[in-house]
């Protein structure tokens, strides 16, 4: 009587062997891609591991008193940052930004985003360009022919100048340009509330940093949160409420209107003129709005 042959499991070893030679037999294309897609996991599960203790110096940062006026800074990632592998993330209610480097935070830097006035609109921008030296052409003040300031807080398509006088607009170093209508990133007050014309204004050691990293095409988005924390993360970081989109065109300050001429009076209500009273003087059309800017204009 003949023993029935017993079906033994290969060892795991084997089939993995039996697969990469089945692999190499068919051409190396095939091998190349598993090796790559074999290491490129490896790689994601070690970077896992790096990320949290990446995630949870970041949150001690935030835990400590006074984390608010402080910047996070993770050297080593700084170090290998370049536009190719950074982003910016902006918190509009926690008034605080995020240079991120292969995903992970680099920099955690407060920020000053627009005021109720002109607020910063939400969205997903690239850097359009960059001016180390650059003045607004929207905002700034306006001066007399003698150099005293007229208008402190000036806009130049409404704000009239006086004969010999000039706008001079706000000096805004450091200047990315994230918009056409003006919004961008620059060294300015921060005050760790909304208090900009629409711009995000940085510290200046923040944007010499930044300019130096990002390039024409880098991705900065702006929301209420950051996409990467998810949330309000810290004490007390929330600084404001929920902040309402812009309208898609903000209306601008209408020139004074011409007075017009003085109603007739019914002839039974009018009274007589003095003979020798003099002619009513013809009013003086208003002057003319400022010219816009014929290149791209830029807040504050």
């Amino acid at each position: 009587m003949s023993a029935t042959p017993r079906h033994t499991k290969p060892a795991a070893g084997l089939l993995l062997l039996a697969f990469v030679f089945s692999l190499a037999g068919s051409g190396c294309a095939p091998l190349e891609d598993f090796q790559k897609r074999w290491q490129s996991a490896s790689s994601k599960r070690a970077l896992t591991g790096k990320e949290k203790k990446m995630r949870e110096a970041h949150t001690a940062f935030r835990s400590q008193p006074g984390w608010r006026k402080l910047t996070y800074r993770d050297d080593a990632l700084l170090a290998k940052a370049t536009a190719a592998n950074s982003a910016v993330e902006i918190s509009l209610r926690e008034q605080r930004g995020l240079l991120l480097v292969d995903g992970a935070i680099a920099m955690d830097f407060p920020v000053a985003t627009g005021k109720s006035s002109h607020p910063t609109p939400k969205g997903d921008y690239k850097i359009l360009d960059k001016k180390q030296d650059y003045a607004s052409n929207l905002y700034g003040r306006i001066v007399s022919e003698s150099g005293d300031t007229v208008v402190s807080d000036a806009d130049s398509r409404s704000d009239a100048v006086p004969p010999g006088g000039r706008f001079v607009g706000a000096r805004m170093p450091y200047w990315m340009r994230m918009s056409t209508t003006g919004v961008g990133m620059h060294v300015g007050y921060v005050p760790g509330r909304p208090a900009s014309h629409g711009c995000i204004r940085l510290r200046k050691e923040t944007a010499a940093e930044l300019f130096r990293i990002l390039a024409v095409g880098s991705p900065v988005k702006v929301d209420s949160f950051s996409a990467t924390l998810g949330g309000p993360v810290g004490l007390e970081s929330v600084v404001i409420g929920e902040v309402a989109a812009r309208p898609a065109s903000r209306p601008r300050p209408k020139p004074a209107a011409t007075p017009s001429a003085t109603p007739a009076v019914p002839a039974a209500e009018t009274a007589p003129a003095p003979a020798d009273a003099a002619p009513a003087a013809t009013p003086s059309p208003a002057p003319e709005p400022a010219a816009t800017p014929s290149e791209a204009p830029a807040a504050g």
